[in-house]
C-alpha cells in the first residue's frame, strides 16, 4: 500500500436563489476572500449532508448525539421495561464506561456529543438487560452510588468497547472524545468551506402570508403575516481530499473497504445539496463540473484560482469563466509541482466547455466514478 495517496475532488456548482447555510443572525454565511464578500457554506454543513448520504447508500449508520441515555431507554421500553427504570438504566450504562468528564444531566442528556455506530444503542440496552439487578438496586438512593460502581466494574470494558465501535463514516470523518484516547479516530477526509468564485451580495426577500379564512370571508384586508428572509445565489468552488491509506487503516487495514467508501464519498460529495430552506427554494441543481485527481504526493486545493473574483463576461454568467479559471490554474499548479504526483485525472459535467488540463472527459458521473474506482484499485 502506498504511504501517500490522496483522492482530490474539485466541484464547480451553481446554486439558484437559496439560503443553504445561515449564521446566528439567520442570514446566509459569507466570507471575505480576495478583498470581496463571497457566499460561504461551512465545511460542517457540507460534511453532515454528505455523511448522511454515504451512510444511506452503504446501509451502515452512525449516530452523533447527547441523547444516548434516552435512546437506550427507548430500546428498553420497547422490550417492556418500566419507563422510569429504563431511563435510569440508560444513564447508568453510559456512565459505566467510566470516562472522566462524561456526565449525564437532569434531562438524561450527556454533557458532550457521543458518536458511535447506531447498532451500538441496542448493544448498550443488552448490557442493561444483562445487569438489571444493579439497575434496580440503583433505585434506592442509599445504594445508587455503590450500584453504579459495581456496574462500572462489571460492564465498563464492554460499554467502552461499544462506544469505541466504528462505522465507515466514523472512519472517514473521524471522532474525538475527551479523556478517552481509545475512541479517537483521525478523520481521513478533509472538506473545505465552499466559497463563491465571484463577489456576492445578500438579497432580501420580503414576503407575506395569506389567512385562508380571512381571505374567504373578505371581511378584512391585508396579510396575516409579514416577514423578510435573506438569500444568495452564486457559483461555488467545492473541494475535498481523501487520505486513502489513512482511510484503509481506519477500516482495519482493508483497502477494498476504503476503495468502496471513497467511491461512495465521491458520489455524495459531487451531488448532495444542503437542504436548508429547501421548501421555499428547492435548490437541487446538479454540479456544473466534477474534477477528480488521484495524487501520490500531497492534497492540492485549487481554490486559489478564485482569489481574484471571477466576473461575468457579456452575459456569460459565472459557471463558464469559473471552469476556465480552474482549468488554467490547474495547469499552473501542476507545472509548479511537477506532473509526477498526478496518478490519474478526469472530469465530467453538463456545464463543461473546452478544457485542456483536467484530464480525460469521463462523459458522465457514473463513468467518472468507475474511473476513480479503477485508479484507486490500481494504486492503493
Amino acid at each position: 500500500m502506498k504511504r501517500r495517496l490522496y483522492l482530490d475532488l474539485h466541484v464547480i456548482h451553481s446554486y439558484p436563489l437559496s439560503c443553504l447555510n445561515r449564521d446566528d443572525l439567520n442570514t446566509p454565511k459569507t466570507a471575505f476572500y480576495g478583498g470581496e464578500q463571497r457566499g460561504r457554506i461551512s465545511s460542517q454543513s457540507g460534511k453532515r449532508h454528505v455523511r448522511v448520504e454515504v451512510e444511506d447508500r452503504l446501509g451502515e449508520w452512525a449516530v452523533r448525539t447527547r441523547r444516548l441515555p434516552e435512546s437506550i431507554a427507548a430500546e428498553l421500553e420497547r422490550a417492556g421495561w418500566d419507563g422510569e427504570l429504563a431511563h435510569r438504566a440508560g444513564r447508568m450504562v453510559v456512565l459505566a464506561a467510566g470516562v472522566k468528564g462524561v456526565a449525564v444531566d437532569g434531562d438524561n442528556d450527556t454533557n458532550s456529543m457521543l458518536l458511535l455506530p447506531k447498532a451500538g444503542i441496542a448493544e448498550l440496552a443488552e448490557v442493561a438487560v444483562e445487569h438489571r439487578e444493579l439497575v434496580e438496586a440503583g433505585v434506592d438512593k442509599k445504594k445508587e452510588e455503590a450500584a453504579q460502581a459495581k456496574l462500572v466494574k462489571a460492564a465498563g470494558e464492554k460499554v467502552l468497547g461499544i462506544l469505541r465501535g466504528r462505522t465507515s463514516s466514523i472512519a472517514a470523518f473521524g471522532r474525538m472524545l475527551a479523556n478517552e484516547p481509545g475512541s479517537a479516530v483521525a478523520g481521513a477526509v478533509q472538506v473545505a468551506h465552499q466559497l463563491t468564485t465571484h463577489a456576492l451580495a445578500i438579497q432580501p426577500d420580503y414576503f407575506t402570508a395569506v389567512d385562508d379564512v380571512t381571505h374567504g370571508q373578505e371581511d378584512e384586508s391585508g396579510s396575516a403575516h409579514l416577514g423578510t428572509v435573506f438569500h444568495t445565489s452564486g457559483t461555488y468552488y467545492r473541494y475535498s481530499s481523501v487520505n486513502l491509506p489513512e482511510l484503509a487503516a481506519n477500516l482495519s487495514d482493508d483497502p477494498g473497504a476504503a476503495r468502496r467508501l471513497a467511491v461512495e464519498f465521491a458520489r455524495a460529495f459531487a451531488v448532495v445539496v444542503p437542504s436548508a430552506r429547501k421548501g421555499s427554494t428547492a435548490p437541487f441543481t446538479p454540479p456544473s463540473l466534477v474534477h477528480v485527481v488521484l495524487r501520490g504526493d500531497q492534497p492540492v486545493n485549487l481554490g486559489g484560482a478564485f482569489e481574484q473574483p471571477v466576473t461575468a463576461e457579456r452575459g456569460s454568467g459565472f459557471v463558464e469563466p469559473s471552469i476556465r479559471r480552474l482549468d488554467t490554474h490547474a495547469a499552473a499548479v501542476n507545472g509548479f509541482l511537477g506532473g509526477a504526483g498526478v496518478l490519474a485525472s478526469a472530469y465530467t459535467g453538463p456545464g463543461v466547455g473546452s478544457v485542456e488540463h483536467l484530464g480525460e472527459n469521463a462523459g458522465s458521473l457514473e463513468k467518472l466514478l468507475a474511473t476513480v474506482d479503477a485508479a484507486i484499485g490500481e494504486h492503493l
